[in-house]
């Protein structure tokens, strides 16, 4: 592995951007490419998966998005699932993974509702740009040892995936009800926390579906995540007149709630015989 990597990244951000996975589309000929973001999120013990769903456009199966892996594989996201729902309207797609929790990843605890301490002027919406991505294709030729090496990156802090590398936006909150959540970002001479000022910054395709969060005043990281991210919604838009748009925290609460009702889990007892 190449001595040469770094993670640009703080304390803060690195705990930020693992509430969130780059999805991939796996095509006819059996190659990856790169599709959007998925948050993770918890709700009354489950554990759920939430991506924009335009993401599957174009017939796109829902067994065909993946994500990648330290393993060097990519996964099914449904390998993990008991089931999902589309919600077509809300441009919203639910992938219940009832008790499996994704290693080493974050989730947003939706049954937590206090705003003590938290921003409520302003809110973060973290995903993968495609400008961001280093093989937005990637070839099944490429064996998981050779993806694993090129793409993974250990070290006694954690792992790191170098492909996809995430973003964070900082918006001021223009709306938000149980029907909508938007703001603004100007990509035009923009500050940036790692690269300082830029006359462009990088453009949000890629990260619909990535998680808008408030967080704790000054963002400082507290010793508990859930007091110092507090989830907002997801990002499904960014439109030509730099705002943001998303589907609120109250909303995916009640899609959830409304897939639970529609898909509830059966148990069966079985008696010896």
């Amino acid at each position: 592995m190449s001595n040469k990597f770094t993670y640009q990244s703080d304390d803060y951000d690195r705990q930020s951007q693992r509430f969130v996975i780059p999805l991939y589309i796996k095509d006819e000929l059996e190659n990856y490419n790169f599709s959007s973001t998925g948050t993770l999120v918890r709700y009354r013990e489950h554990h759920f998966i939430i991506f924009a769903a335009h993401a599957l456009g174009s017939g796109i199966a829902i067994e065909n998005i993946c994500t990648f892996g330290i393993d060097g594989n990519f996964h099914q996201i449904m390998s993990f699932a008991i089931g999902y729902q589309v919600f077509e309207k809300e441009d919203i797609v639910i992938v219940d993974c009832f008790n499996q929790a994704l290693e080493n990843k974050n989730y947003f605890d939706l049954n937590v509702e206090s705003m003590n301490g938290f921003d409520k002027k302003h809110f973060a919406w973290t995903g993968f740009p495609s400008s961001k991505c280093k093989s937005k294709k990637v070839h099944k030729s490429n064996s998981q040892e050779a993806l694993k090496n090129k793409f993974v990156y250990i070290d006694e802090n954690g792992n790191y995936f170098q492909n996809a590398k995430y973003f964070t936006i900082i918006s001021k909150v223009i709306i938000n009800n149980r029907v909508q959540m938007s703001g603004a970002y100007n990509r035009e001479k923009v500050n940036l926390k790692y690269q300082g000022d830029v006359s462009m910054g990088p453009h949000p395709q890629g990260m619909s579906g990535g998680a808008m969060y408030f967080f704790s005043k000054n963002q400082i990281l507290k010793e508990n995540l859930d007091d110092t991210f507090r989830f907002a919604g997801i990002g499904i838009e960014y439109k030509k007149d730099n705002s943001i748009i998303g589907v609120p925290r109250l909303k995916i609460i009640e899609l959830i709630e409304m897939f639970d009702n529609e898909n509830p889990i059966k148990v069966s007892l079985v008696q010896d015989s």
